[in-house]
Formats: C-alpha cells, sequence, structure tokens
C-alpha cells in the first residue's frame, strides 16, 4: 500500500473529548493513519476550536506541524514537514514553441517567393502534386520558425505589483490585530482597508488589460485571449474586471 496523507476540514473538534472524534480515530486507525495538529486551527477572539487536521503513518514518518495564518479565512493554514525521506525530484522540463515574430514572418515570405515549386508542376498526378507542394511549404515553413525554447513563463498575474503585494501583507497584519481582539473599531478599519484594497486590485487589472489592448496591434485577437483567460480564472475567483476596448468606458 502506498504511503498517503489525509488533510482538510473534517468539523471534528479535537479540544473535546467526543464520540464522533473516538469514531473517527479508529476508523482512520486502520488506514494506519493518525492525527498530528495539536494545536487550534480556527481562533477567534476567545474562542478557539481544532477542527482542520493532517493524518499520517506517525510511526512510519519523522514530522513537525505548525500553523500558518494567511489572513484568507477564519481557518488558519497547517503545514506539515516530513524528515528523512527519499522522492525522486524531477527534472525541470521547458515547452518548445516555434518563434513567430515579424523578423521570422518576413523570412518566410521572402523563401516562398524565391521557389520556383518545380516539383510540383512538372507532376501529374494530383496526389502527388499535393503531397509535394504540402512538403516544399513545411519545410520552408519549418526553417523559418524554429523551435525556441520557453524558459521565462509567463505571470499568471502581471497586475500585481510590489505596492499591492505590501498592502496584502499589511491586509494579514490587520486581520489578526481584528480576530485576536474585541475592538468594535479593529473590525471596522480591517473591512475598509479590505474594501479599498479590491478597488486598488479591480483598478489594477482594468489598467493593465486596457494596455494590452491599445498596444496590439490586432485588438480583436488580444481581446479574446483576455476574455478567455478571465473565464479560465473565473473558477477560482468572484471578481470582475471592466476592461477599456478602445479607450471606451466600461459599462
Amino acid at each position: 500500500m502506498n504511503d498517503c496523507i489525509l488533510c482538510g476540514d473534517f468539523n471534528i473538534d479535537y479540544t473535546i473529548d467526543s464520540c464522533r472524534k473516538h469514531l473517527l480515530d479508529s476508523l482512520l486507525a486502520s488506514f494506519n493513519l493518525f492525527s498530528t495538529v495539536k494545536f487550534p486551527t480556527r481562533i477567534f477572539k476567545h474562542s478557539s476550536t481544532q477542527i482542520d487536521n493532517i493524518y499520517i503513518n506517525v510511526y512510519k514518518f519523522d514530522f513537525s506541524v505548525y500553523p500558518f495564518t494567511n489572513g484568507l479565512s477564519d481557518h488558519d493554514a497547517q503545514i506539515i514537514t516530513l524528515t528523512d525521506i527519499s522522492t525522486q525530484i524531477p527534472e525541470q522540463s521547458f515547452p518548445l514553441i516555434r518563434k513567430v515574430d515579424n523578423n521570422t514572418i518576413r523570412n518566410f515570405v521572402y523563401l516562398l517567393s524565391y521557389e520556383n515549386w518545380e516539383n510540383v508542376f512538372v507532376e501529374e498526378n494530383v496526389i502527388i502534386i499535393y503531397n509535394n507542394f504540402v512538403n516544399t511549404y513545411l519545410k520552408l515553413l519549418y526553417a523559418s520558425l524554429p523551435f525556441v525554447t520557453l524558459r521565462n513563463l509567463q505571470n499568471s498575474k502581471p497586475w500585481l505589483t510590489k505596492g499591492i503585494k505590501i498592502c496584502c501583507l499589511n491586509k494579514r497584519r490587520l486581520y489578526l490585530n481584528y480576530r485576536n481582539s474585541t475592538n468594535p473599531n479593529l473590525k471596522i478599519h480591517y473591512k475598509r482597508y479590505c474594501q479599498i484594497l479590491s478597488r486598488v486590485i479591480m483598478a489594477a487589472k482594468r489598467l493593465h488589460y486596457s494596455e494590452l489592448i491599445s498596444q496590439s496591434a490586432n485588438k480583436q485577437k488580444t481581446t479574446w485571449n483576455i476574455i478567455k483567460t478571465l473565464t479560465i480564472n473565473k473558477k477560482s475567483s468572484n471578481i470582475t474586471t471592466p476592461i477599456n476596448i478602445n479607450d471606451e468606458s466600461p459599462h
């Protein structure tokens, strides 16, 4: 049987000695899985619960577990470190793409203009003519558009500036102050800060996508690529960003 790690929010408070806790422990123990989290995972003012957990074979691995407060949820994250394990590190691979720019396209057109297509016109069989044409065309195409290694992968959040990153860190600090205090003013300040930060992020996205469209030679294609990207990312985010097309104001 392969070793496995089971983790998640089980909604069973381990700070309370309950029947549900014993039933879960008994079930997981039959698969050599045991609880590793021994600290509260949801802390709010004067209450705390331990409903998130990580289960491993504690008799096989040396491990350490500690909490991580990210400020994105009322649940703290848990990080587990396993020692004395051997894993095969995969070799780093980079995708190959054909280099398509004005220079390579110009070179392709230049080679086409000097091709006499002799092997095409000397034949009478339509199938042979077609195959000779395709072979010649692809030969010139592949010679003009060589493969290059894509080492610099595209940033999934190019609008994320250094200032926004600093604001996100401040947001987490404000969240911790608000969570651990009974002062209502801290909650008001935190909520207001979140609203302002959300508007700043939306403005940064709007500016970034508007610049991409205005600087593009094919605005229609760029617009559809942006829509495709936002549609894919919509599954993990509910924030929608208006986009200016041809310097028009969003409706």
